[in-house]
């Protein structure tokens, strides 16, 4: 790859040569527009004043979800005459409003609050607006565990501003297209801990069982980013090589969670800095994990909100670590707090870099072989999403595909088509010359003019302002020419050819290797509807096997059929990873007899270091039930790593007998995962021998106590046992955080148990703010209600008791 980067560096410093002018006589070129119309508003919101600076005073009735504010906007007029502002505010109680400490006239409606200065505002003054208000909000600011009964849930408050919510909870102007100074400060009781957005100013005790936190950012940003988290938490403090302070909460009782959790906290800011040449832009870090999340994480400015479903020991880890999530949010420091877009149709450059700059580190923690499969991923994401449509990146509805890893992909050709130092050049001029403010596309375009004299228009106009993805058919022949060979390779693109869609241009790497371990490659720009591409072999060498694009560098769809004989070698020989991976894949789809294939794969998996690879050999070695198959399944429960063990345990539905004392072995694994996986599949496949797998994992429990829940599917299924049943509706109630509770009631569904307890744990579920317990109890209520033998009772319980208009609006979708 590090090759490739050079050639391409060498090809950008030809095209340099080739202008007539230097690069800074340029004109600027505006390169913006999608080649699907775009239903949303494309500008960004108006707005008649520039908010300099918001302070936020709040307390909270937290049984009752009350938030009692007061908002002070400091401002200065865009407009020579300002006479209405409006700020968002939906479903607030405006007590008070004052302009510069005088009162203020103003209306509310559905949406916010105008306010009507007595005298117009205009240029150059500096003002102030205030509002004292209430508010009982569903979104924006969450209250969790308040009303347990049994005092068993975590009691906490958090935001989640990100799709402009914040509006719910204070009076402001919500939107991207601003930036502002904010300062927060909290009452609250004094045995909790408070974190709100850049430095803590102070902490002080109020002497009656409170303290008040106090909290100011040092530079502007948008006001969707500004954030609370409150809980009881202890912080490990670390500090990156730049001295950059950071702060890793967790809860008390857990301290074991925070090594494997936050293993690579500080070294993911570094990376980040030293690769854009930006160091970390703000004051502080800090990680809080917080219950019942409504999304995975989120990167509010100095502050990251996340699931606490991340926060793992080191066995939950190996199922679900933070690694990924955590660097992806960090990037969003820099990409989206640092700089933020204008306008919707831009959200690729906030979170398509969010998403690259994971990969990316994960070259520099796990290696290339990583790396590679990151970007196989995103590429297999960006092909199904062009598969259902065509939306272009830049666009309202390009959909999470496109935007996160698509758009990432799309990054990652870049540095492959103009260099990763290139890109470094382009990006550090990106972010520098447009901190703390705000973006779109055609800035990131212009980098590349002011930067490296290039107007990669065709890559921008293909990738990011077109839709679709390059389809090529290809083949090649091993022809004679004078004294020796060349390899002659024939390339079609095939993708159909619209407005939308149109032929792609890309640097396309061929190799062609051969049997006595050689290899010849030639890089080509594809561009044409058919292109023939030579490759010399003077020296007239046998061709083992034959690459386009190794490494898989290009998101594409792919048509190129090669004998089994090359793809043995291509499996065995090729040097990246992906290519060795595609050719064992295809083994699957080749006609050759059983007997070859598994020679072939069991060849390869005793080389292969890889656990992508070894896994996908032990899924097409499954089903054969020869001594040498057998012997690497064996082996593979047996893995040092987890892919591969879950690959061997997960290609059975049903366990053979003979490798029953292999998989019994993994009721003691060290993923939990696969503990629970093992127990079910074992109990289904020798039910005589339930009572010894219960017995055996009767201690284990498992993150969201997945284990448990699981043993005790079991247990009530095979015994009817009422305890068990008991505990798994206890499990849905609102004592617990939401994946166990929706783990629990997806087990009691499949039992098909039902009693009023669950039917109450169920509606309160179904009333959650969070939306994957709400859309997982719908689900299950919904098919309770259409069995007769609940209906009556549904019926019965719902009309017992009385509703908040919201409730009954939600309630009457399923309760007929």
């Amino acid at each position: 790859m590090r090759h490739s980067l050079r050639s391409v560096s060498f090809l950008a410093a030809i095209i340099l040569l080739s202008f007539t002018h230097p690069a800074s006589a340029q004109p600027p070129i505006l390169y913006q527009e999608t080649h699907l119309v775009d239903p949303a508003e494309r500008a960004p919101r108006e707005h008649p004043v520039d908010m300099l600076r918001m302070k936020i005073e709040v307390s909270f009735d937290c049984p009752k979800g009350i938030v009692y504010g007061k908002v002070t906007h400091y401002f200065t007029p865009l407009r020579s005459h300002v006479d209405s502002i409006f700020f968002d505010g939906p479903g607030i109680k405006i007590k008070d409003a004052m302009l510069n400490g005088k009162p203020l006239q103003f209306t509310t409606d559905a949406s916010g609050v105008t306010v009507f200065p007595g005298k117009a505002l205009s240029w150059g003054e500096n003002d102030s607006i205030t509002f004292v208000y209430e508010a009982t909000p569903r979104k924006g600011i969450y209250f969790i565990g308040w009303n347990d009964p049994r005092n068993l849930s975590r009691k906490q408050i958090w935001t989640q501003g990100e799709g402009t919510d914040n509006r719910y909870w204070i009076p402001c102007y919500d939107d991207w297209d601003d930036k502002l100074i904010t300062e927060t400060i909290v009452k609250f009781d004094k045995e909790y801990k408070v974190l709100s957005n850049g430095t803590k100013l102070s902490e002080k005790d109020n002497g009656d069982g409170t303290k008040t936190w106090h909290y100011r950012m040092t530079h502007r940003h948008s006001a969707y980013l500004v954030m609370l988290g409150i809980g009881k938490y202890e912080i490990e403090q670390r500090k990156t090589k730049a001295g950059v302070p950071v702060n890793l909460y967790y809860y008390p009782e857990h301290p074991e969670y925070v090594q494997p959790t936050y293993k690579y906290a500080t070294e993911c800011i570094d990376f980040v800095a030293k690769w854009t040449g930006i160091p970390y832009p703000w004051e502080s870090y800090s990680n809080i994990p917080v219950q019942d999340f409504i999304y995975g994480a989120m990167e509010n400015t100095t502050a990251t909100i996340y699931g606490d479903f991340f926060l793992n020991d080191a066995r939950g880890t190996l199922d679900r670590g933070y690694f990924g999530v955590d660097v992806h949010e960090l990037t969003h420091q820099w990409f989206g707090d640092l700089i933020t877009i204008r306008n919707g149709p831009n959200m690729w450059l906030h979170e398509s870099h969010a998403t690259f700059f994971p990969k990316l580190f994960t070259r520099e923690v796990y290696g290339e072989d990583a790396y590679e499969w990151n970007r196989r991923g995103e590429h297999n994401a960006m092909v199904a999403a062009n598969d259902g449509d065509r939306f272009p990146i830049v666009h309202t509805k390009a959909g999470g595909s496109r935007i996160y890893p698509g758009g990432s992909a799309v990054i990652g050709m870049m540095l492959y088509t103009f260099g990763e130092e290139e890109m470094r050049h382009v990006y550090h001029y990106y972010l520098s010359h447009h901190m703390y403010s705000n973006v779109e596309t055609n800035d990131l375009y212009q980098a590349f003019q002011d930067t490296l004299g290039l107007s990669p228009d065709w890559f921008f106009e293909q990738w990011l302002y077109r839709g679709g993805v390059p389809e090529y058919t290809v083949s090649y022949q091993d022809i004679a020419k004078g004294s020796g060979h060349e390899t002659e390779i024939d390339v079609a693109q095939t993708q159909h050819i619209d407005d939308l869609t149109r032929l792609f241009k890309m640097p396309i790497v061929f190799e062609v290797h051969y049997t006595d371990g050689s290899m010849d490659s030639k890089r080509e720009w594809i561009e044409k509807e058919r292109h023939i591409v030579s490759v010399p072999n003077p020296s007239s060498k046998q061709i083992a096997f034959v690459l386009f694009d190794p490494g898989d560098e290009v998101v594409k769809k792919i048509n190129f059929k090669k004998p089994f004989s090359e793809l043995k070698a291509q499996a065995l020989g090729a040097p990246k990873m992906l290519d060795r991976y595609d050719a064992v894949v295809s083994f699957r789809t080749d006609s050759v007899p059983m007997e070859q294939k598994r020679d072939a794969l069991i060849q390869v998996y005793n080389k292969e270091t890889y656990q992508a690879i070894r896994g996908e050999i032990v899924g097409q070695l499954a089903a054969d039930n020869t001594p040498e198959s057998r012997a690497i399944i064996r082996r593979a429960l047996k893995d040092t790593t987890l892919d591969v063990r879950s690959a061997a345990l997960n290609a059975y539905r049903f366990i053979p007998q003979d490798i029953e004392p292999d998989v019994a072995m993994l009721l003691k694994d060290s993923s939990y995962n696969m503990v629970s996986t093992a127990l079910d599949k074992l109990c289904e496949s020798f039910p005589q021998n339930t009572a010894q797998y219960l017995d055996k994992t009767k201690d284990e429990d498992g993150m969201s106590h997945k284990v448990h829940i699981k043993w005790l599917e079991i247990k009530a299924s095979s015994t009817q046992d009422a305890a068990a049943l008991k505990q798994l509706v206890d499990y849905v109630s609102v004592s617990y955080e939401f994946i166990t509770r929706q783990t629990a009631m997806d087990a009691l569904s499949r039992l098909n148990y039902f009693d009023n307890d669950l039917l109450a744990n169920l509606i309160n579920a179904l009333l959650s703010t969070n939306n994957r317990l709400a859309g997982s109890a719908n689900g299950i209520l919904t098919k309770y209600y259409g069995q007769t033998q609940f209906r009556n009772m549904m019926m019965a319980y719902y009309k017992s008791k009385t509703w908040e208009p919201w409730q009954k609006e939600i309630i009457d979708r399923i309760i007929k």
